[in-house]
């Protein structure tokens, strides 16, 4: 793999040497939706930009687990795909919130699955573009020989956990979530390959998104309020320059090393907080509405979980197809980090 890396803390990988490609995804929605009507002062979600243009989204129920999400949604991937789950090398997890504190999600799923791959890994940090930093590790793994094929699975579960609680729900931002879970199938081959990575990681922007509670106690201190994220007019203004100032350039470095032009590219995944967000993004790189694949007003903000959901509905809408240049990217978090991704989809046509 030949890599560099430079005091932004961008690696970018050429993967010549360690080829990956992405298979195919499947998702789990869970079954209670909502509407807006939900949130206790409705009008609040247009008192931001930033929160506007949800009209559904799911709330995991209570007894629902994250590890439950992704066997669901890996069963689903076995049939479609007619492979065997226990031929699986390596687990990759993130998870929003995770089901307990100190036990990873990865081995909770694959014991509901019956399976024992020799590598399981539970990623914490990427956030929002945590699908792109997972494709890195598993490239990485079979780069070593160490893996062959993996289930890289990202899980969206605070909507219905944080931000549906009643203390939560009046607040602008609560009504921009959606829980939902996609797990994506990679093998070491080049039969649909990823043509290029880049990673960016922004320290100096990692504790601008903060957990607050109305009492101001620490979050895993005992209480009786709910705790959120500190959305303030100042960080929502930060946050929404990061995001358009840091995506773009991640996008053009990721086509410019897959050997492409702009023009090449036929479909654009991004992660989805946001339709200023989704507009620019796409205008960033010159595509119109429909090459844009897009959950947002559906679903909500999926955090990590839009990239897999969006390949998976990318595919059955037609819009990726055998052949088509595919380009991810997006930021997390209040810009701490951001990725870009291309994708050969399928480049024989099969």
């Amino acid at each position: 793999m030949k890599s560099s890396q430079t005091s932004t803390g961008r690696v970018n990988n050429t993967l010549d040497s360690a080829p990956i490609s992405i298979l195919g995804a499947a998702s789990y929605m869970p079954e209670k939706v909502v509407d807006n009507d939900f949130f206790i002062e409705a009008s609040a979600i247009k008192k931001h930009a930033m929160f506007r243009g949800t009209r559904l989204r799911h709330h995991m129920a209570e007894d629902e687990m994250a590890a439950d999400m992704i066997a669901t949604a890996a069963r689903d991937l076995a049939v479609r795909m007619d492979i065997d789950l226990g031929d699986v090398d390596l687990v990759l997890t993130n998870v929003s919130f995770p089901d307990l504190p100190f036990t990873g999600v990865g081995a909770i799923a694959a014991k509901q699955l019956g399976i024992r791959p020799p590598h399981i890994f539970d990623l914490s940090s990427g956030g929002c573009v945590s699908f792109i930093f997972m494709l890195q590790m598993a490239q990485a793994m079979f780069a070593t020989g160490a893996a062959r094929n993996a289930l890289i699975c990202n899980v969206q579960s605070s909507a219905g956990r944080i931000f549906a609680q009643p203390g939560n729900r009046e607040l602008p931002q609560s009504a921009v979530p959606g829980d939902g879970c996609g797990v994506v199938c990679c093998e070491a081959s080049d039969v649909s390959p990823v043509l290029s990575m880049v990673t960016h990681n922004f320290p100096e922007y990692a504790a601008d998104m903060r957990i607050t509670t109305a009492d101001n106690r620490h979050w895993w201190q005992p209480g009786t309020l709910p705790f959120n994220l500190d959305f303030s007019d100042a960080k929502l203004a930060s946050i929404i320059e990061r995001g358009n100032r840091l995506v773009p350039p991640a996008l053009y470095e990721a086509i410019e090393q897959a050997g492409l032009d702009v023009p090449d590219i036929d479909v654009l995944i991004t992660n989805q907080p946001n339709r200023i967000f989704l507009r620019n993004w796409r205008e960033a790189v010159e595509l119109e509405e429909d090459q844009h694949v897009n959950t947002f007003y559906e679903h909500g903000n999926l955090f990590g979980a839009a990239f897999p959901i969006s390949i998976e509905r990318g595919v059955q809408q037609g819009t990726l197809k055998p052949g088509s240049k595919l380009l991810l990217g997006g930021f997390s978090h209040a810009g701490d980090y951001s990725a870009a991704a291309v994708v050969d989809w399928y480049k024989n046509g099969s």
